[in-house]
């Protein structure tokens, strides 16, 4: 039986594709979506298993699925995943741009920029591709839309070892808002999310140590780590109606963790 989210109330049966959905955060998105009523398609690329899982999750709401696997790194891959994406149910109201790669690397040990290109074409150029193609198809159908860019706080404030995943980020952002003023006067909006410390399954051993976790928790205001459903319902809010007049926007969902600034803490 379906089980449609109160809260965004529009979004039923909505078609909605999300990239990345797998595991982790777009495994979220996918549930929130999915109990709001949407119809999803659900992008993976190497990970089959992880997206049974994501559709055991979903299974009880009852919605349409539809599933297409890519490669982003193989730009040429793009326009016929999307292709096949749009055709899942004869057009798409909604994009999540999720899907993307953490890169660690030092400048100095990726000087021919392997790393970085690798990182740039998954986390920005095939974002900026299906956008594109996104804005493409609704100008022909007449229609409107709406796209989520799933950033980070990397794209507003970083470290070392992350020269390619900060540079992806902050450039998903600029793109945003570019794409929001491109775009606004065909009903299309743009609008990114950007998720601070969040467990996935990659990471949650490692987060969950109990020294990471008092670094980690205590530098945080609210005291807690990000959930993947805090990032879904975050998404829905995006893709809305609530955010009918909201485009070219950055929504930092981070606990507090970079407003509070590099400060020590004071007791």
């Amino acid at each position: 039986m379906q089980q449609n989210n109160p809260v965004f109330p529009d979004l039923k049966g909505k078609r909605i594709l999300i990239t990345g959905a797998s595991s982790g955060i777009g495994a979220g998105m996918a549930k929130v979506l999915a109990e709001a009523g949407c119809r999803l398609v659900l992008h993976y690329h190497a990970n089959p298993e992880g997206l049974s899982r994501t559709l055991d999750s979903i299974k009880d709401t009852g919605v349409e699925v539809e599933t297409v696997q890519s490669d982003f790194s193989q730009l040429s891959s793009i326009k016929p995943f999307f292709e096949k994406a749009w055709a899942a149910f004869a057009g798409l109201d909604g994009l999540v741009n999720n899907a993307g790669v953490i890169t660690k690397s030092l400048s100095l040990k990726d000087d021919e920029a392997d790393a970085y290109d690798y990182t740039l074409a998954v986390n920005l150029q095939a974002p900026y591709r299906l956008s594109t193609l996104f804005a493409k198809y609704c100008i022909a159908a007449e229609q409107s839309g709406v796209i989520v860019n799933n950033s980070s706080i990397h794209g507003q404030a970083t470290c070392e070892w992350f020269a390619a995943y900060g540079s992806s980020k902050a450039g998903l952002d600029a793109l945003t808002k570019v794409h929001a003023v491109e775009w606004g006067q065909y009903g299309i909006r743009v609008n990114s999310l950007a998720p601070g410390v969040v467990p996935v399954e990659r990471t949650f051993d490692v987060l969950y140590q109990p020294a990471m976790e008092k670094k980690w928790v205590g530098a945080i205001p609210v005291g807690r780590y990000g959930t993947v459903e805090d990032m879904g319902m975050a998404t829905a809010y995006l893709l809305s109606d609530a955010t009918s007049w909201m485009t070219g926007s950055v929504l930092t969902l981070d606990g507090g963790l970079i407003a509070r600034g590099n400060y020590p803490k004071r007791d």
